[in-house]
């Protein structure tokens, strides 16, 4: 491949950003509003940077980071089958779910990672619908689900397209770095346990990268959004 075709293609996958690559999925038993995005990235993706330039321009925005987290509190509809399943190792002194602890039991073990995940993803599920009819109530057209674990945990179904945020992966290890003060193998092994790129893209209607400045992500979502915009009233 000679320079001017790497160049031209790497220029072509640019303007395919924020564009619809596949149809959305047609399903006849999911409500036609409000038109829900599953906005989806690995660690470091930029994905929460993108949801809130969504929400400034009129999307609902439901974050499954929080309601992962509403969902482990005492009152919280599984914790009381997560210190079942995982024991009262896994608590603080005050009776609350200490997530560090009980992250290092599921690491890198799958099984206990499902039986983890098998309790805790269908709870979350069920709140995101929640907040998905609070949306509807509130007369919003868009609503954006921004979750980490869209398609491990089968939540395409509930949505009508899958907007994901990539970048390269050796970016993504300095970002992790930089957030969380990781070391390089760390950071590598955060990203290696989570989705590749690809298979996120083959997943998705419409993909966004915010590697460049702000304003070329910016750019980016609100022609994503006008498109989006275009698509509905077509509707």
């Amino acid at each position: 491949q000679n320079e001017e075709e790497k160049i031209s293609s790497s220029s072509l996958r640019q303007r395919l950003l924020g564009t619809l690559l596949r149809p959305p999925r047609q399903d006849p038993t999911l409500p036609s509003r409000p038109y829900v995005i599953g906005l989806t990235g690995g660690t470091g993706s930029g994905k929460t940077a993108i949801a809130k330039l969504l929400g400034h321009l009129g999307a609902f925005l439901i974050d499954a980071d929080k309601l992962g987290h509403a969902v482990y509190v005492p009152s919280g509809p599984a914790y009381e089958q997560v210190v079942a399943a995982f024991g009262a190792e896994i608590l603080n002194e005050d009776g609350t779910i200490n997530r560090k602890v009980l992250g290092a039991k599921v690491f890198g073990n799958q099984e206990r990672l499902k039986s983890l995940t098998d309790i805790v993803w269908p709870e979350m599920a069920r709140m995101v619908k929640e907040q998905i009819g609070e949306a509807d109530a509130q007369g919003k057209a868009v609503c954006v689900l921004d979750a980490a674990v869209l398609l491990e945990a089968g939540w395409q179904d509930m949505v009508h397209e899958v907007w994901t945020a990539i970048i390269p992966e050796e970016e993504a290890v300095k970002r992790i770095m930089a957030r969380d003060g990781l070391s390089e193998e760390a950071a590598r092994s955060r990203l290696q346990s989570q989705m590749t790129n690809s298979q996120r893209v083959e997943q998705s209607q419409v993909v966004l990268c915010t590697l460049w400045e702000p304003d070329v992500t910016r750019k980016q979502v609100e022609k994503a959004w006008d498109l989006l915009q275009q698509r509905l009233s077509q509707e």
